[in-house]
């Protein structure tokens, strides 16, 4: 009877382990923010410079403005999700032709470029983005990701609000438990 009711509190306490580490698991595993734009290299690195966009895009630099300055935002240039529930690692999959930036910033806002700033009703500036690192790719800290290059993220507690410094109406926000 002794040895039945161990067996049987060992094998409840392997389930319960077995319960607690698949937990641990799966609230560990990152989740993945793809960073996506549209750009159209030949008109891109024309109007900004060479290797402005190195992706395979459809969407023209004149569309592009066209598209920002009617919607305060170009639909393609987005970070998908743009919204996560819990406060896990972050993967942050540039998948675009573009450099963009997946900065964790206090309040959303403005970014480097007036333009685009203006165009987007950003007013108001993200701060973290005119910290120097933010574009410093020798700088472990920086946020800046290259076109098929990943970036690793940790959400604080509570609400994390990240932006790319460059197109700012590319958010996603992370809200903890």
């Amino acid at each position: 009877m002794k040895r039945a009711m161990r067996i049987s509190a060992a094998i409840g306490l392997a389930a319960a382990l077995t319960g607690v580490a698949a937990t641990l698991t799966a609230d560990q595993s990152p989740q993945v923010v793809q960073v996506r734009d549209d750009c159209d290299p030949a008109t891109f690195n024309a109007a900004v410079g060479p290797g402005t966009c190195v992706g395979n895009g459809d969407t023209t630099f004149p569309d592009f403005l066209a598209e920002v300055t009617a919607n305060q935002s170009a639909e393609q240039w987005r970070f998908n999700p743009d919204r996560v529930s819990e406060p896990r690692p972050l993967v942050a999959r540039n998948r675009g032709g573009e450099t963009h930036t997946f900065t964790k910033v206090k309040q959303f806002g403005g970014g480097v470029v007036d333009l685009l700033n203006q165009l987007s009703g950003n007013t108001d500036l993200a701060k973290e983005c005119f910290d120097p690192t933010v574009f410093d790719f020798g700088d472990p800290t920086h946020s800046a990701i290259r076109p098929g290059e990943s970036l690793n993220a940790q959400p604080d507690q509570g609400t994390t609000r990240y932006q790319c410094c460059i197109h700012p109406w590319m958010r996603t926000t992370v809200r903890g438990r």
